[in-house]
């Protein structure tokens, strides 16, 4: 068994159980307590759970699997998706990252549009693949499982080889006092690189992620060109967005 096979494995066990013990896992998984303590610590250090005596808990601000984010607000994700549209012009070379509302921007796009996707998504490359009008790379590097990602630095090495028009990306908080924010260190990476070699950067989010704090800053007010989400924000944060001349929009 791979090594992310069976962190994955230990996660699925954590989310199942909501406490494992080092013990009883180096028992199911065949391997040893040194094995599944360093498997511990790196699940820890993505932000996936938290280290206790004996074995782990699952963090109560746990990111959901791709797979489980998919299922997650969808209408919210369709407006946002359709009114992305206008942004994307044919003959763009966007950068897409592994957010499930960026690859439902990618997928609404109209097949008379011929577009270049550099993305450290290997979800939304297995899935729009048989696009015709979608010239699809992909960063490469560190397989990160649970996200369907490519993350590391020969993803990040990858992205910094080219300039794109566009950026395309979601997050997993916001706050006014501290910008975007995500719940792991290796996708912030990644989301900072494809912003710094965009010409401009689209951040597409729907209201639940407004004064959501997560552990891990990412991209500042200033780096952000336009705001998309399902419905009208607040009067404070429509002030925000004035402020550092974001262009938010929102369904009329």
């Amino acid at each position: 068994m791979l090594a992310i096979e069976r962190k994955q494995q230990i996660y699925s066990m954590v989310k199942d159980n909501h406490m494992v013990y080092v013990s009883d896992l180096s028992q199911k998984l065949n391997v040893t307590e040194e094995t599944i303590r360093r498997d511990l610590k790196d699940l820890e250090r993505r932000g996936l759970i938290m280290r206790s005596h004996g074995g782990a808990v699952l963090r109560d601000d746990a990111a959901p699997s791709f797979t489980e984010r998919e299922d997650i607000n969808f209408g919210p994700k369709s407006i946002i998706a359709d009114l992305a549209q206008e942004f994307i012009k044919d003959g763009m070379t966007i950068m897409a990252d592994t957010s499930t509302t960026a690859k439902f921007v990618i997928n609404r796009i109209d097949s008379s549009k011929k577009l270049t996707v550099i993305t450290n998504s290997y979800k939304l490359i297995n899935d729009l693949s048989q696009k015709p009008n979608l010239r699809l790379f992909a960063t490469g590097g560190e397989c990160f499982g649970m996200y369907k990602a490519y993350v590391g630095r020969d993803a990040i090495a990858t992205i910094n080889r080219y300039n794109a028009d566009l950026a395309i990306l979601g997050c997993f908080g916001l706050a006014q006092d501290r910008g975007l924010m995500e719940n792991n260190s290796e996708e912030s990476d990644i989301k900072m690189a494809m912003a710094e070699h965009s010409l401009k950067t689209m951040i597409c989010s729907d209201s639940s992620k407004f004064d959501r704090y997560s552990k891990v800053n990412t991209i500042k007010f200033g780096d952000i060109d336009i705001f998309i989400t399902n419905e009208q924000p607040d009067e404070t944060w429509l002030e925000t967005f004035k402020k550092h001349r974001i262009k938010c929009v929102y369904p009329n």
